[in-house]
């Protein structure tokens, strides 16, 4: 049951980001009026953040770059994690602040987000098989995240595109869950939160 509430989570978001795309395309419409809603408004790269050492990734906008949608592939190597790791993440935010410095520069000092996450390992477990309830072993191969984060966009009127730098604090479903309900006397916020950096080029 765990596991089925989750694809379906999952399954819901992804319905409502494609109608987002498909309906409401004014952020791509907005630098490239020939443009069809399928084709992807930016390329991002990131470090950090639990999905990977190294991550690449396409993402859409709508509402005039209000709601952001992300599909990530990371790598995190044996060197750096004890055994090489894929992993898969769509990341979605939403930027309900914003200040334009004229017309170079847009400053967003608080957006808030949400991830899941998927890791390509045979080491990993979808579903266990126990007595115990359903709730009691999650699988280990998805997670959820929270984050929140500042972004900084800077126009390029000579290459005619957009450059996105941003900074963000990721919580893990399991560390959230421990840091506020189980242990969190012996927790610090520091032990549960991971900061990750990216960069961004908006078309």
């Amino acid at each position: 049951m765990y596991l089925l509430n989750n694809r379906c989570c999952v399954a819901a978001a992804l319905i409502i980001t494609l109608v987002f795309i498909m309906v409401d395309n004014t952020a791509a419409l907005e630098h490239n009026p020939g443009r069809p809603w399928y084709i992807p408004d930016l390329i991002s790269v990131q470090t950090a953040g639990y999905i990977g050492y190294a991550a690449g990734g396409i993402g859409y906008l709508s509402f005039h770059r209000f709601w952001e949608s992300t599909l990530f592939y990371g790598y995190v190597p044996e060197e750096i994690g004890g055994r090489e790791i894929h992993t898969m993440s769509w990341k979605n935010s939403i930027y309900p602040i914003r200040i334009s410095l004229g017309d170079i520069c847009e400053i967003s000092p608080l957006y808030l987000g949400a991830t899941f996450l998927f890791a390509l390992d045979k080491s990993v477990h979808w579903q266990y098989s126990t007595d115990c309830p359903d709730w009691y072993y999650p699988p280990t191969g998805f997670h959820g995240a929270l984050n929140f984060g500042i972004q900084v966009l800077i126009r390029s009127r000579l290459l005619e595109v957009i450059h996105g730098f941003y900074a963000e604090i990721t919580m893990l479903d399991t560390y959230m869950k421990a840091y506020f309900w189980d242990d969190h006397e012996h927790l610090h916020f520091n032990d549960c939160a991971t900061l990750a950096l990216g960069y961004k080029i908006i078309f």
